[in-house]
C-alpha cells in the first residue's frame, strides 16, 4: 500500500491519507508506505523562487520524519530528489520505484495528484499503469476545512498573512521552528523553514526542558521583547499558537 507526494506539514488532510492507507494495510495484510522527497521538489524545480524568499518549508526532513512516525506508518522511504530525478517520466517512476523496488499492490493519491517529468502523470494515466501492472489506485477526495481547501500552500499563506491560530487547526498542532538567539533575534536553524508574519504572537518559548510562555513580535524577524531569561546563543524551540491584539499583548 503506497503514497506518494511532499507531504510537506505532515497536516490534517496528509493524516487522513495515511490514516486510509494503514487501513488498507490492516485489511489486506499488506505493508503502509509512505513515499516522499528530499528536498523538497521546489526548493529544485524553481529555486531562485525558494532563496527569493517566496517559498519556504514548513517541515524540515527531520521534523517531518518525527511527525511521520507517529501516524502508525509501516515505512517512510525519502527519494533524494534532484534534477536528474526531475527528469524521470512517469511511466519509468511507477515501473522502477513503485513496482520494481516496492511492489506496489494499491496506490492511495491525492484529488489533485501528478507525478513524473512536468508533472504529466495524472491519476488516469495511473490506473491504466495499475491495470497493467496488476495494483489497485484510490483518489482521495479533496479535503474541505473550515469551507476551505486544506493544502499545505494554503497553511503557508495562513501564517505568512498572521492566520496563526487557523494554520495551526489545520496543521493539527501548533507550528514550532528550532533555532538560535541573536543578536536579540531569532534565527531559525534551517533558513529554509519558514516564518510566520504577525505584528503580535502568542508564543512557547522552550530552552531545554523549561518553557515560557510570552508574545512575540515577527514582522521582519522573530523576537521576544518581555522575556528576559534568554542569552545570547541559546537554542530554543519556538511554538506559535494564536495572533494576539496589540491590547492582548500589553503593548499598547
Amino acid at each position: 500500500m503506497v503514497t506518494v507526494g511532499s507531504f510537506d506539514g505532515v497536516h490534517v488532510a496528509h493524516k487522513a491519507v495515511i490514516n486510509l492507507l494503514n487501513h488498507y494495510a490492516d485489511v489486506d495484510g499488506g505493508e503502509s508506505v509512505l513515499v516522499t522527497f528530499s528536498p523538497h521538489p521546489r526548493m529544485v524545480l524553481h529555486a531562485s523562487d525558494a532563496y527569493d524568499h517566496r517559498f519556504r518549508l514548513l517541515t524540515t526532513d527531520e521534523e517531518k520524519v518525527s511527525l511521520l512516525a507517529k501516524t502508525g506508518l509501516g515505512r517512510v522511504l525519502i527519494i533524494h530528489f534532484d534534477e536528474a530525478f526531475s527528469k524521470m517520466s512517469y511511466s519509468a517512476f511507477i515501473e522502477k520505484v513503485l513496482v520494481g523496488t516496492l511492489g506496489v499492490k494499491r496506490m492511495v493519491v491525492g484529488y489533485n495528484h501528478n507525478f513524473g517529468h512536468d508533472r504529466k502523470g495524472s491519476y488516469d494515466q495511473m490506473q491504466e499503469y495499475g491495470r497493467k501492472h496488476g495494483f489497485e489506485v484510490d483518489r482521495f477526495p479533496e479535503q474541505l476545512f473550515h469551507h476551505q481547501h486544506l493544502s499545505s500552500t494554503r497553511i503557508r499563506s495562513l501564517l505568512l498573512s498572521g492566520h496563526i491560530a487557523m494554520a495551526n487547526e489545520f496543521l493539527g498542532y501548533n507550528y514550532g521552528i528550532h533555532g538560535h538567539l541573536k543578536g536579540g533575534a531569532f534565527i531559525p536553524d534551517n533558513p529554509c523553514k519558514l516564518l510566520p508574519a504577525s505584528s503580535s504572537c502568542l508564543v512557547k518559548v522552550k530552552k531545554g526542558d523549561n518553557f515560557n510562555f510570552t508574545v512575540c513580535e515577527c514582522v521582519d524577524y522573530v523576537s521576544f521583547p518581555d522575556l528576559k531569561v534568554l542569552k545570547e546563543g541559546d537554542a530554543l524551540k519556538v511554538e506559535f499558537i494564536k495572533e494576539v491584539s496589540v491590547a492582548e499583548s500589553g503593548l499598547e
